[in-house]
C-alpha cells in the first residue's frame, strides 16, 4: 500500500509522527513526500490514497482575504500552489483524501471556502483550554456524517494546536463537527455518492496520546481502508484495460 503525504516542510520528526501513525495501523504501508521542492506531483498515479498534512498559513490572496501579516505564520506560497494543484488531480483521479489541520483549510479554499486567520482576533479567545499533556477541546459531531460513522461518537475530546480555522464552508462541503463556541473543527462533501473519500478534520490525531482515541484509531483505520479499496478497484481497471487492449 503506497500513500502519498505532503511535507510538512518542518522538522523531520513532524513528518515521522505521520508516518508513524498511519504505520502503527499499517505496517507495510509506503509512502511518496509531495513537495514543491521536490516537484514530484508527477507520482500521483502511484498513490491509492493522500494525506494532507499540517504546517504554515495559507497565503490569504488564495481565499480573496486581506489579512495583517502579524496574525499570519509560516506562509509559503509555493506549498500552497504546488498542493492546491495536487489536490485538483486527487480529486479528479478519485484518490481518497485525509486533510489534517492546514490540510483541511488547503482543501477547504481549493472548494472555493474560506479561512478564519486568526481565532482570537477574530473573537474566539477561549477556544482550547489547557489539559494534563496539550491544549484540548470538545468537538460535537454530525449525526449521520461520515465521520460520526467512522468514529461512532457524538462528542469527542481532541488535541488544539490551530490559531485558524475553517470560515465559511467550501462547495460541497458539509460540517462534520463543530467545538462548543462553533468553530468548524471537520468537514466532508455532502454528497458522498460517486465522490472520492474525503474527511477534513482540524485537529491533529497522529500526535494523540491515546493512540486507541476514537478521533485518532478510526480516522487512520477508515483512511486505509479506503485506500485499500481504491488500489483495489485501479488494479481492477488497469486489468480490465489492458485485458480489452
Amino acid at each position: 500500500m503506497r500513500i502519498g503525504v505532503t511535507d510538512t516542510l518542518s522538522t523531520e520528526h513532524t513528518l515521522d509522527q505521520y508516518l508513524e501513525w498511519i504505520r502503527r495501523f499499517e505496517p507495510g504501508a509506503d509512502f511518496v513526500v509531495f513537495s514543491h521542492r521536490a516537484d514530484n506531483v508527477g507520482e500521483l498515479p502511484k498513490i491509492g490514497g493522500l494525506m494532507m498534512t499540517g504546517g504554515g498559513d495559507v497565503d490569504p490572496s488564495y481565499y480573496g482575504a486581506e489579512v495583517d501579516a502579524g496574525q499570519l505564520k509560516g506562509v509559503d506560497e509555493r506549498r500552497d500552489a504546488f498542493e492546491l494543484d495536487l489536490v485538483d488531480r486527487a480529486l479528479e483521479a478519485n484518490i481518497p483524501i485525509l486533510g489534517i489541520c492546514r490540510g483541511m483549510q488547503l482543501v477547504n479554499v481549493y472548494l472555493g471556502g474560506s479561512i478564519i486567520a486568526d481565532l482570537v482576533s477574530a473573537g474566539y479567545r477561549n477556544h482550547a483550554s489547557a489539559g494534563k499533556d496539550e491544549l484540548s477541546h470538545d468537538v460535537l459531531v454530525t449525526p449521520g456524517s461520515l465521520l460520526s460513522n467512522i468514529t461512532r461518537s457524538e462528542q469527542l475530546v481532541v488535541n488544539s494546536s490551530h490559531h485558524q480555522a475553517v470560515g465559511r464552508l467550501g462547495n460541497g462541503l458539509m460540517l462534520g463537527a463543530a467545538s462548543p463556541d462553533e468553530v468548524t473543527e471537520s468537514a466532508e462533501w455532502i454528497v458522498k455518492d460517486r465522490m472520492p473519500f474525503l474527511l477534513l478534520v482540524q485537529w491533529h490525531p497522529e500526535r494523540m496520546k491515546n493512540v486507541d482515541h476514537p478521533a485518532a484509531r478510526t480516522l487512520a483505520e477508515g483512511f486505509l481502508r479506503e485506500v485499500r479499496n481504491s488500489t483495489e478497484q485501479r488494479g481492477a481497471s488497469s486489468s480490465i484495460h489492458s485485458t480489452v487492449n
